[in-house]
């Protein structure tokens, strides 16, 4: 088990700058109002691809961690609820903490449109239609996790066929993603398109973001095949230098623009891919801080924003200015801290709890298969807003 956590700490770090990314697309905003706002705008809101990183992570990481999947109903059901476990109580604190602090107080709760909001939000569903691919959730970074629990709720469908598991899931994800957009209006890649189904749940579901994940799991399965593999040692170091060359600079070269597969999904799914090759024949070591910040970086990513409303009403309170670059910086020095101890209460310990509780209730109505591992460390963690 720790030779294949040495082996996948490049993905760990790949998650963590990912957080970083977004964190510093969400610090610009403090400044957009001032002279650097322009300058700040262009440094950092293509770190909102971080996003786009973390679902493809996603995707690979659930193919790796189930390779060994047997296509029993205990293992698929098994699979859902810990993903279920990791996600959904950290999800559920944080919303609530945002809604007290951006609102300072309990405002939000007295109207009844809010509430219907919030239990959509926290049911994973859309709450405005009308706003692709954010959907008006409560907790506004909360929007990637619908698209995160849609993929795991199809991913353990696809558990249940063994062999032909990733037949289906590509061609489930194929179909929603662009069989039924091209009957409704035709094909798109646009992630902000509105096809305005009746079944609200739809619009999520084709979605081309999908699509990103869907990568993520075939450099997957790609990275589990013996003949995915170079045998030059010099030109996997090469190919690393080129690939993540090639992401910064498509980032700011103006030809990406926003979420999705043709945009910043494009390049960061050709470098996954190049990591996950050379890693084959090299090995990739990481800077030990990005590999942590990987382990919090569902908190971080999370809790950020929570950080920076309530330092921002605090420091103007004081009589101070939220709108300066000293700001930002307390912003980012508080954000780590707060989102190491979510991780440790929330994501450690409180998910362990509901867990084990529902584990001990799948269980006995569904035994765990045999011979499915647990989850490596570099356990996905969910993904987040521009």
């Amino acid at each position: 088990m720790a030779a294949a956590q040495a082996k996948l700490e490049w993905v760990q770090c790949l998650r963590g700058i990912a957080a970083v990314m977004v964190v510093l697309t969400h610090a610009r905003v403090a400044l957009l109002d001032t002279p650097a706002g322009p300058l700040v705008n262009d440094l950092f809101f293509p770190g909102a691809s971080g996003v786009d990183l973390f679902f493809i992570i996603s995707g690979f990481i659930m193919v790796y961690t189930t390779r060994q999947a047997d296509g029993s109903f205990g293992t698929a059901l098994e699979f859902l609820v810990k993903r279920f476990a990791r996600v959904w109580p950290v999800y559920a604190v944080v919303t609530l903490a945002w809604l007290v602090v951006a609102y300072d107080g309990f405002g939000y709760f007295r109207f009844p449109e809010n509430l219907r909001t919030l239990g959509l939000s926290l049911l994973f569903q859309p709450a405005d239609l009308k706003a692709p691919p954010f959907f008006g959730m409560a907790l506004p970074v909360g929007w990637t996790l619908n698209f995160e629990m849609y993929f795991y709720l199809v991913f353990a469908a696809s558990l249940l066929f063994g062999r032909l598991r990733w037949i289906v899931l590509a061609a489930w994800i194929l179909a929603t993603v662009i069989g039924i957009p091209y009957l409704k209006r035709g094909l798109t890649f646009d992630v902000t398109t509105n096809f305005q189904f009746t079944f609200a749940y739809l619009n999520l579901m084709t979605s081309p973001i999908i699509l990103e994940f869907l990568a993520g799991a075939a450099i997957g399965w790609c990275y589990l095949q013996p003949w995915f593999r170079l045998r030059s040692a010099a030109v996997c170091r090469h190919l690393v230098f080129v690939a993540v060359g090639m992401f910064v600079w498509y980032l700011y070269s103006g030809f990406g623009r926003f979420h999705g597969p043709r945009d910043w999904g494009m390049v960061a799914i050709a470098m996954v891919c190049a990591l996950a090759l050379a890693s084959k024949t090299i090995a990739l070591v990481p800077p030990a801080i990005l590999v942590w910040l990987g382990s919090i970086s569902y908190s971080l990513y999370l809790t950020h924003t929570v950080v920076f409303a309530w330092l921002g009403r605090k420091v103007e309170m004081a009589g101070g200015n939220a709108h300066t670059w000293a700001h930002v910086l307390l912003c980012l020095v508080m954000a780590v801290p707060v989102a190491a101890m979510a991780h440790h209460y929330l994501e450690d310990k409180l998910s362990h709890v509901v867990r084990r509780a529902m584990l001990a209730l799948v269980r006995r109505a569904a035994p765990r298969a045999a011979g499915m591992p647990g989850p490596v460390q570099a356990d996905v963690a969910p993904a987040r807003e521009t």
